[in-house]
């Protein structure tokens, strides 16, 4: 089978689901935007062209997009995101979600994948689901020193946002403290959070 009959089937199973949740676009990224919030899902082909990943993306327009820079929302990739995971192919020898030797594979594997968006898709959004309301939870339930240093960046920003200059500060430390000492660009970044 082949990945043009996956993602067929794809856009014709899931797509739906996806669009009756607010989700708009084509091809193999699609988004959904309110307000600040952006979320991304994204269908990326791995190597060997048997299968595909299941990515999915949420990030607010006020940070910047991970590596750098702004992007508009609706033109926000995944990869740029700040907070990134994918949805879990059952196990098997294939890395990815297999496309399948047959149309009824290919039928089935697109059936679990919808199924499964019920569960670890929408909990993902959920996490991500309402500005500010998700965001500060997040922040509340967030150990700064048992984060990556970059997460600390994002979380200390986010902070900023919502004015919670105590706990920015506070992530902002903590990003420091844990930061690997060639971690030059993250310092710095780390170092800008919170203006004087």
């Amino acid at each position: 089978m082949n990945r043009t009959t996956f993602l067929k089937l794809l856009s014709q199973k899931l797509y739906p689901v996806l669009k009756a949740e607010g989700f708009q676009g084509s091809g193999q990224t699609l988004r959904r935007i309110d307000g600040p919030l952006i979320h991304v899902f994204n269908v990326q082909g791995a190597s060997g062209g048997k299968a595909c990943y299941l990515n999915l993306g949420a990030h607010l327009a006020f940070l910047p997009s991970e590596g750098g820079g702004t992007v508009a929302p609706e033109e926000m990739e995944e990869a740029g995101c700040v907070f990134r995971d994918r949805m879990e192919p059952p196990p098997g020898p294939a890395f990815g979600w297999a496309y399948g030797t047959s149309k009824e594979q290919a039928e089935e594997s697109v059936e679990f994948i919808v199924s499964e968006w019920a569960g670890p898709g929408r909990a993902f959004f959920a996490r991500h689901g309402s500005y500010p309301q998700s965001f500060e939870q997040m922040l509340r339930e967030t150990d700064p020193g048992q984060i990556h240093a970059r997460t600390a960046l994002h979380l200390a920003r986010i902070a900023v946002h919502l004015g919670d200059r105590e706990r920015a500060q506070a992530l902002v430390d903590a990003g420091l403290a844990r930061a690997p000492e060639r971690a030059t660009s993250l310092k710095a970044d780390l170092a800008k959070v919170l203006p004087a």
